[in-house]
């Protein structure tokens, strides 16, 4: 098996190398595995001496293709910042033709380097990333016509086919006397003629030859041209190139022409004869390849760059282009940059260099002025401008001509959009004298009433505000970064991750992660784009960039700004959370979150500073704790505060509380001096509940006003800090239903009054059924079941931290019967822990019992159920028995004779401890002794527990509190089979 050893290494490495692979190979390897294949032919280890010499004599100072093109791997993005020495190794393979091009392209040339210094963003010379096929050969095969104005010359293979008198094919090549002799015709001149004419002339002389005959000419092969090139270009050399080669396909034989080059002022010398070629004219559109064909014997000139100037900004083609003559018209200049993006309302700059080197600004250049070499024009929108985003159903820039004041903008037709929050919009600002941003709160609703206006200036942002960012305010994250907590979205976001985790550790499968995945990969791009479009600098740059970002639904993940100007650096977006980690030293283990808010960001940073107190209006919407409430207000965070990091905390701090019954209670940003009506309208009004004489306003001061009427309230002016509250009125009705069911005569679900009792009940249900038996009504209540099963849970944990201490202070007889009980204790615990409670409680329903005893007649709630049976014909035995179920109720029986018709006690039970259930839910305990027979009375629907006897259970000292769980464990059952069967 021949072993095959590929690399990619410099000349000066291979004597090394090489020597040290020879003794090793050649004594173990065998002989057809002695081979390393180079990307420029294989070596045979066996004559290494005499290939490796032939190597070996190549100059010390030669360098390989991949030593020059590794010295200029400098990135193209890195190159204002990194210095010419560091560079990236690039992994492809050295002897492909493209990899010193590219390098070299990837390389910003010193003019490159000049402008861009200059501008302030990186700019490239135009023209110069010209692609074609490289290393042409004489026998490149051709494909398609040959133009009738390809001039034949010597060395030209014709096919000519005659059909009529004459049928013949014959392939002739065009002889140093620049003709082609066909059988039975007289020569034809060829060199020198176009095609199409010679065809002419010869399909001419051949019919004059021959009667009836058509004749078919193409070319077979075409000759081979020696062309010289020269000058500024990567290779120069003589090339060999075929009668069909361009002056473009030249120059890529020659790796094409350096960035040091002309473009604009290449010679072509035939002869005597100088042709100029521009190949400008090529690149954009007004000359074609056909019109510069070579021919044999040209020599092409690539002399030094000219004169140059930049075009950066909104046009079509930023770049670096070169002039013809020291300087141009401004038009013309636009012209080669593809013109500007927009039709009009550009400001152009023009950047020049004075007598010192340095840069002078030309500001507002007239279309007619004359762009001199080395200036920089800058395409760029009016700075009278400011920018409208937010709740707009057009947002972006307008100009400050068409709308100065605040008032002109609200005042054009359909300006906002749906749901905008009136009561505070915001404005971003810069201060004059400082050039310092700032947030300027203005109210909208007065504005356009006519009471307030605010004039505009140039780089101004209008932040309209929707009524669901403002709602935000009020959010589960929000409020727990103002207590000082984790996000709920965070912890969410931190538990999904460790779930991941821990299941890819397990080698189960992960989380469906798809739409992750695709999130991720959307905001990486956009990412990128957002990247390109910050690297201008200032107001610009951001409009770029928030137009790229507003055409996508997922935030970018990082460089972002915030709306002020760009420092250049850059701030995570991603929230970072917590997670309870014991193996970690700090104990707790942090984790990115896919959660991305700047503004909660900025507020996290705030609180951590302990300066709640600022926000304390704040927190008084929302601040209960996760575990209080099984819903949580999860939003996802509004992009404007993503994009505006520092205005979530801005707007807390003009923040009011509206509580009580109003549409959406919350927390609400104002102006001061804010209209209250303005504020309610916001928040959606008062509800149907609401109580319109029983408002409560609070100041920032803490005085109260009480007893406030709703119009008072309209009239009444509102302030950040304030604290507002709608009463609801007294309600004289229960809010929720009771149920009956059963043998009553209109079972279903009411509605019960405040002070409703149970005697008005029966009376609304028509009173009982014959069949009704009060005398075993279930009546279950909402907080005594909760009751129950918080007694359950309480019981389950007592009895489960007690088993332990017992087993290990047991010893002897006491151990092996705490062996025993282990099984039946856990088994209850169980039970215990998953028991469902019912809730019931003992009380009277007999109508008359009721009239006669005004004092059982209770209080209805909400939430209650009255369950009444129908009469029983059994008595119900449990527990310990032989046979435990119903049997046939017998008038005059007593507890032992139904035990015995059960068939008896078993040996593990505790006789002495029976007891009776009876239908109504009382019990009694029934004496069955060796001198009683339980006497007790025994009606239809009772039911008779034997429990176990506690025997096993004498080591722990809550044996009697288990023979009660029992005891309530059976009641509950009683009662959920009388609940079921009705």
């Amino acid at each position: 098996m021949r072993r095959v050893f590929k690399g990619a290494v410099s000349g000066r490495h291979l004597q090394v190398g090489l020597a040290c692979a020879a003794l090793l190979v050649s004594a173990v390897m065998p002989a057809a595995a002695q081979t390393i294949e180079l990307p420029d032919g294989a070596i045979d280890l066996r004559n290494l001496p005499s290939q490796f010499g032939q190597r070996g004599n190549t100059p010390q100072n030669a360098s390989s293709q991949l030593d020059r093109s590794r010295a200029g791997a400098g990135g193209v993005d890195n190159y204002l910042n990194m210095p010419s020495g560091q560079t990236q190794f690039d992994a492809r393979d050295p002897m492909d033709p493209a990899f010193a091009e590219n390098a070299e392209m990837g390389r910003p040339s010193p003019l490159e380097r000049q402008y861009s210094q200059r501008a302030g963003k990186r700019l490239e010379q135009f023209g110069y990333d010209l692609r074609n096929e490289r290393r042409l050969t004489s026998t490149a095969l051709l494909n398609g016509a040959v133009p009738d104005d390809y001039v034949l010359g010597i060395g030209d293979e014709l096919v000519v086919t005659l059909r009529g008198q004459v049928n013949s094919t014959t392939s002739v090549r065009v002889d140093r006397e620049g003709r082609i002799v066909l059988p039975n015709m007289v020569p034809v001149a060829a060199a020198g003629r176009r095609f199409g004419e010679f065809r002419e002339d010869l399909t001419a002389q051949a019919q004059s030859a021959f009667i009836q005959t058509n004749v078919f000419i193409s070319v077979g092969s075409v000759r081979s041209i020696g062309v010289l090139v020269t000058g500024e270009v990567r290779a120069p050399g003589r090339y060999t190139l075929t009668s069909f080669s361009s002056l473009v396909e030249a120059l890529s034989q020659a790796d094409g022409i350096q960035k040091s080059g002309s473009l604009r002022a290449l010679k072509i010398l035939r002869g005597n004869t100088t042709i100029a070629v521009d190949l400008y004219d090529v690149l954009l559109g007004s000359r074609t390849l056909n019109d510069l064909r070579l021919q044999d014997g040209d020599q092409i000139v690539v002399p030094a760059i000219g004169e140059t100037v930049a075009v950066q900004g909104d046009v079509v083609r930023p770049g670096i282009y070169e002039l013809k003559s020291n300087e141009a018209g401004l038009s013309a200049v636009l012209a080669l940059a593809g013109g500007p993006q927009r039709a009009r309302g550009n400001r152009i700059d023009v950047l020049r260099l004075d007598k010192s080197g340095r840069n002078q600004v030309i500001r507002n250049a007239a279309g007619g002025a004359k762009v001199l070499a080395g200036d920089i024009v800058l395409v760029e929108l009016p700075r009278d401008a400011f920018a409208l985003e937010g709740a707009a159903e057009m947002p972006g820039s307008r100009g400050l001509a068409q709308a100065k004041t605040l008032r002109d903008v609200l005042n054009e037709p359909y300006v906002l959009s749906a749901n905008p929050y009136l009561p505070l919009a915001v404005i971003d600002t810069e201060d004059p004298a400082t050039r310092q941003r700032r947030y300027v709160p203005v109210d909208l609703q007065r504005v356009m009433d006519g009471s307030m206006n605010v004039s505009l200036r140039e780089r101004d942002r209008v932040i309209v505000l929707s009524q669901a960012d403002v709602r935000y305010l009020g959010s589960a994250d929000v409020q727990a970064v103002l207590r000082g907590e984790q996000p709920p979205s965070v912890k969410l976001a931190v538990d999904r991750t460790i779930t991941g985790e821990k299941l890819a550790m397990a080698g189960a499968a992960p989380l469906p992660s798809n739409e992750i995945t695709s999130r991720a990969t959307g905001q990486r791009s956009q990412s990128r784009r957002a990247n390109e479009a910050a690297s201008g600098t200032g107001f610009d740059a951001y409009e770029a960039y928030q137009q790229d970002r507003d055409r996508q639904q997922v935030p970018p993940r990082d460089d972002f700004q915030d709306g002020r100007e760009s420092d250049g650096t850059s701030r995570p977006r991603r929230l970072i959370g917590t997670y309870q980690d014991p193996t970690n030293s700090a104990g707790v283990r942090l984790v990115e979150s896919d959660v991305e808010c700047g503004g909660l960001q900025t507020l996290a940073s705030l609180a951590s500073e302990g300066l709640q107190q600022r926000y304390s209006v704040a927190m008084r919407t929302g601040s209960r704790q996760l575990s209080d409430t099984s819903v949580i207000d999860i939003r996802a965070c509004p992009r404007i505060f993503h994009r505006h990091p520092d205005l979530l905390p801005f707007l807390l701090e003009y923040a009011i509380s509206i509580e009580g019954e109003v549409r959406f209670p919350g927390v609400y940003p104002v102006v001061p001096g804010a209209k209250a009506d303005t504020v309610l309208k916001a928040v959606g009004g008062v509800t149907l509940d609401a109580d319109s004489d029983a408002v409560e306003m609070t100041n920032v001061q803490g005085e109260r006003t009480s007893d406030m009427s709703l119009r008072q309230l309209n009239q009444a002016t509102l302030n950040p800090g304030d604290v507002i509250r709608v009463a609801a009125r007294v309600a004289k009705r229960e809010v929720g239903v009771v149920k009956v069911a059963g043998e009553v005569l209109r079972p279903g679900r009411y509605d019960i009054k405040r002070g409703e009792r149970l005697s008005d009940l029966l009376r609304r249900v028509d009173g009982l059924t014959p069949e009704a038996f009060p005398y075993g009504a279930v009546f279950t209540r909402e907080r005594v079941r909760d009751a129950e099963e918080a007694g359950f849970r309480r019981a389950a944990l007592e009895l489960e931290q007690s088993i332990p201490s017992v087993m290990a202070g047991a010893s002897g007889q006491e151990a092996e019967q705490a062996r025993q009980a282990l099984p039946f204790l856990q088994s209850l615990v169980n039970s215990l822990k998953s028991a469902r409670a019912v809730g019931r409680v003992v009380v009277e329903v007999d109508p008359t019992v009721l009239a006669a005893r005004p004092e059982l007649d209770f209080v209805l709630e909400p939430g209650d159920v009255l369950t009444i049976p129908k009469r029983p014909s059994h008595v119900t035995v449990s527990g310990e028995v032989l046979n435990a179920g119903s049997v046939m109720f017998r008038s005059g029986k007593s507890a032992r004779d139904y035990i015995k018709i059960a068939g008896g006690i078993t040996s593990a039970a505790e006789e002495s401890d029976a007891f009776v259930i009876y239908p109504n839910g009382e019990s009694e305990p029934l004496s069955l002794g060796r001198f009683s027979d339980g006497s007790v009375p025994i009606p239809p629907g009772s039911t008779i527990v034997i429990p176990r006897d506690p025997q096993p259970f004498n080591f722990l000292t809550m044996t009697r509190t288990v023979v009660g769980l029992l005891s309530d464990l059976a009641l509950s059952a009683a009662s959920l089979a009388v609940i079921s069967r009705n």
